[in-house]
């Protein structure tokens, strides 16, 4: 029962820190969209997100929300240098494993955002935004708008944010352990089923 309820209970915790590497759910089938929306919309994240760069922009951006996150990691454990030399291994071979997940899902991800823009946008408002798109400036904006989550002042913030989730995420686990267990042991039927399940994955 312990077993399952730490299973439970880590299952939250993922679903509750940004950036988690729980599961995602699929895309939905979308209904057909006008090709001129569809092709301002590529056009507009082909500046975005450079198909040469996209899955180093990608990267670097979780690399940054990584780094801005790892003071959660329990002060005891770090400041052992053994300890702390064996989490930085494991994260860089998280990195290596995560690379070719990312690789295959990226181009559905910038299809579906394509999508995305043509329900969103009109195709007036599209080739506004292409016309941006074109410009020094449109290019510079689009191009860096998710490196500036490395920036020195939004990287102080999402830390302390960070901290302050997983703070409130901490203190609200005792309450959530003790009604699942309650739960559980009110339906033994469920527990079987979802421990069973646990054996198969």
């Amino acid at each position: 029962m312990k077993k399952l309820l730490g299973a439970l209970v880590g299952g939250c915790i993922l679903a509750a820190v940004p950036g988690s590497a729980a599961a995602q759910p699929s895309v939905p089938p979308v209904a057909a969209v006008d090709p001129a929306r569809l092709a301002e919309a590529h056009a507009i994240i082909a500046v975005m997100f450079p198909p040469a760069q996209r899955l180093q922009m990608i990267q670097k951006m979780q690399d940054d929300m990584m780094a801005q996150m790892r003071p959660l990691l329990p002060a005891s454990m770090m400041s052992d240098p053994g300890l702390a030399a064996i989490m930085d291994q494991y994260i860089a071979d998280a990195k290596v494993r995560q690379r070719g997940v990312m690789e295959k899902h990226l181009p559905l991800m910038f299809e579906a955002m394509a999508g995305a823009y043509t329900r969103e946008f009109s195709l007036a408002e599209l080739k506004d935004i292409h016309a941006f798109a074109a410009t020094p400036s449109g290019v510079h904006y689009l191009s860096r708008s998710t490196a500036i989550v490395a920036d020195p002042a939004v990287a102080k913030v999402n830390t302390a944010m960070f901290q302050d989730i997983h703070a409130v995420t901490q203190a609200a686990l005792p309450g959530l352990k003790d009604k699942v267990m309650t739960y559980l042991k009110a339906h033994p039927d469920v527990a079987a089923k979802i421990e069973a399940e646990g054996k198969t994955e």
